[in-house]
């Protein structure tokens, strides 16, 4: 039975691995798939309540860290997880992503000479300097088994001059996490805690440091939305981080009214069904980019760059930069019915965990 080291540390690792524990059951006498959380998610709302709910457990292990930030955080998922290793070897790792929990164990895994398995590979933004795009690309460098989720990051791989037979199109994950919880988030409650009708209101989340630490954009963003709250509904979903980043930005005043409304995180159910649900998705946010492509669901990504292209070639996504005249003017097209119908993405059809363990399960 091969042992599997699962890396999850962030919210969307939950949510992922949550879909690939669900199919697991069917390879459970080839494959011994262990979770190591590493702690960089250790808020309960993004942490302990998605475990919970989305019942990724056990957890194989915790990693013991140190609450640092930057620089600070992968170093210390790398010595915890290289200790793990010593004790308790996997005979593969897996990565998901672009987290630094990603990174660090990847880099990990390398020196002791561990396969490595990255799930996303090949997603490129073409900015390199967003620290994700940084991540996926060393991560990419790192790894054995290159699983993609579009005929994009396949073609990003190959001009990056990888072998083509290190290559696995599965598809995308988070897309089986949607499809699995669905019908729960059928049953969640939100949309009457909040008063809200279907179409009737618009998600606005910022997270990304690349937005989040750009002042002035910060500042004229919340303005413009102040603004917009006289037309339309706007919920914005705060990060813990994002909430943190805010109370140091005392131009920016969230006071909420009947229009503009600032709630916390939300669990996944709840969260999906305020997708679902919405007229419209402002992020910058990969897994919404993903999540509103998946469900058919208007969504603008703020910045300069989008780190899941296919969803503005195929998708209902588009890149609205930094202009606030122009997100601005955007946002009210797309309410007076200019909007994107998208096209099914190939792979994102729910089954690529299914492709992604019968691939491992026969490895030699």
């Amino acid at each position: 039975m091969r042992k599997i080291d699962v890396i999850v540390g962030v919210r969307p690792d939950f949510i992922i691995a949550a879909a690939l524990n669900t199919s697991a059951q069917d390879f459970s006498e080839s494959l011994d798939i262990r979770y190591i959380h590493t702690g960089q998610h250790y808020d309960p709302e993004l942490s302990h309540d998605h475990i919970k709910q989305l019942d990724l457990e056990p957890i194989h292990s915790y990693l013991d860290i140190s609450p640092i930030q930057g620089i600070g955080t992968l170093a210390s998922i790398m010595v915890a997880y290289e200790n793990q290793l010593r004790t308790d070897p996997p005979e593969t790792v897996m990565v998901l992503g672009n987290s630094d929990s990603a990174l660090a164990c990847a880099q990990v895994a390398s020196r002791y000479k561990l396969p490595i398995a990255h799930i996303d590979s090949g997603t490129r933004s073409q900015e390199l300097g967003l620290i994700e795009e940084q991540n996926d690309m060393l991560i990419d460098r790192l790894s054995t088994f290159h699983f993609t989720s579009s005929e994009e990051d396949v073609i990003n791989l190959i001009k990056e001059g990888y072998d083509n037979r290190s290559m696995i199109e599965i598809g995308n994950l988070r897309s089986d996490a949607v499809f699995m919880n669905l019908g729960h988030a059928e049953d969640s409650t939100v949309l009457d805690r909040y008063g809200l009708d279907s179409g009737s209101y618009t998600i606005v989340t910022v997270h990304h440091d690349h937005n989040l630490y750009a002042r002035d954009f910060m500042v004229s963003l919340f303005t413009m939305l102040e603004g917009l709250s006289e037309q339309l509904r706007v919920y914005v979903v705060l990060h813990p981080k994002t909430a943190l980043v805010l109370e140091e930005m005392p131009e920016i005043m969230l006071e909420t009214t009947d229009n503009l409304q600032f709630i916390p995180s939300q669990n996944y159910h709840d969260m999906l069904k305020l997708l679902k649900n919405a007229a419209l998705v402002i992020t910058d946010s990969q897994g919404l980019q993903e999540e509103t492509s998946i469900l058919g669901v208007q969504c603008l990504t703020l910045g300069l760059a989008c780190n899941r292209p296919v969803t503005l070639s195929r998708g209902t996504n588009t890149l609205v930069g930094v202009d606030i005249a122009s997100i601005r003017e955007k946002i009210l097209a797309i309410m007076e019915g200019d909007r994107i119908d998208g096209i099914p993405i190939p792979g994102w059809d729910g089954k690529a965990s299914q492709r992604l363990l019968k691939f491992i399960s026969e490895i030699g």
